[in-house]
């Protein structure tokens, strides 16, 4: 015979709970504490569907850009020797046609003053002798050959090509040049400061003339330039061709990686101010530029097909017309 199943509960303690008599009620609530968190949740969902559809979500176009002066003429050798003389310092202001530097001309020299002997030689003979043809003759040639030899001897020598006031002299006495060698910088008095900023390639369909571009200074971050787009390049460029465009001494100071995009802004002013302290832009400064290329709500980040069906339908113009559409019928 099968013994009898053991009870979970004992029989005193399921008595025990029944002679309790325990009586349940339901929860009550305040109707005011209610109604009050009702108009906070919607306040605060009201408040988060106006974050999305009235914040904007920008999107920068960032990359290195440096400042270059107008109007700044950059001297270079044009052909290979030794520096001789450096007649002009930083800051002095020249005139068209002044001696700047002076190359090693020695044979130049000789050249020019043989030439010139003579020619002086000839000519004394042809006043002696006036219907001489031979020395007619040699008269033109010398003639030729001491004009040929001043242009020489005057290669040697770098003048100023218009009136300005010298920037940074890159030679000194005894140092040998070679043909495309920068010498120095020669500014104009009255000049404008240019922005130009390699940017990514792959924004260059967003960007165009009248855009936004910001543009800091390294080591005065806290003191940005609000500047105007005036200029974007047609092309892009590769590293290669961009340090080609920057020339030799700004190449080495930037790191690019990949294709850009020359772009241009105009800087309102050759000087800035922080902290009190005044301070002049000079060439070849650089710094960080970064261009506002997508400015859109941020409803679209958190649903992608919102952009496409806002650019369907047009919602807004949908609502101008039909409120346009209203008015005429309430004038009639």
């Amino acid at each position: 015979m099968a013994a009898a199943p053991i009870p979970l509960f004992r029989r005193e303690a399921i008595e025990h709970q029944r002679a309790r008599d325990l009586k349940a009620d339901v929860m009550a609530l305040d109707p005011r504490s209610t109604s009050w968190g009702f108009y906070l949740l919607s306040a605060g969902m009201l408040v988060a569907a106006l974050f999305l559809v009235l914040g904007r979500l920008n999107e920068y176009a960032t990359g290195p850009a440096f400042v270059d002066l107008d109007g700044q003429t950059t001297l270079t050798a044009n052909l290979s020797g030794l520096v001789t003389e450096v007649r002009v310092t930083p800051g002095d202001k020249v005139e068209a046609g002044t001696i700047l530097v002076r190359f090693h001309a020695a044979d130049e020299g000789a050249e020019f003053e043989a030439a010139s002997k003579e020619f002086e030689s000839q000519l004394a003979k042809l006043l002696l002798r006036p219907d001489d043809p031979a020395t007619r003759e040699a008269l033109v040639s010398l003639r030729s050959r001491r004009e040929l030899a001043r242009t020489r001897l005057e290669q040697r020598t770098l003048r100023a090509p218009h009136r300005g006031i010298v920037g940074d002299v890159r030679v000194r006495p005894g140092q040998v040049l070679e043909p495309g060698m920068r010498v120095l910088e020669l500014q104009q008095a009255r000049s404008a400061a240019t922005v130009i900023a390699l940017l990514p390639g792959r924004y260059r369909p967003m960007l165009r003339p009248g855009d936004k571009l910001r543009f800091e200074l390294d080591g005065f971050q806290r003191r940005a330039h609000e500047l105007t787009v005036s200029r974007v390049g047609d092309q892009i460029v590769g590293p290669t061709e961009a340090a080609r465009y920057l020339g030799r001494d700004l190449a080495d100071a930037f790191s690019i990686s990949g294709p850009v995009v020359l772009v241009q802004a105009s800087l309102p002013r050759t000087s800035f101010q922080v902290d009190g302290e005044q301070y002049v832009v000079t060439s070849g400064m650089r710094g960080k530029a970064e261009a506002i290329v997508r400015n859109e709500p941020i409803a679209y980040a958190f649903v992608p097909t919102l952009k496409q069906w806002v650019e369907r339908v047009r919602p807004l113009e949908w609502l101008s017309s039909g409120v346009a559409k209203l008015g005429g019928g309430d004038g009639s």
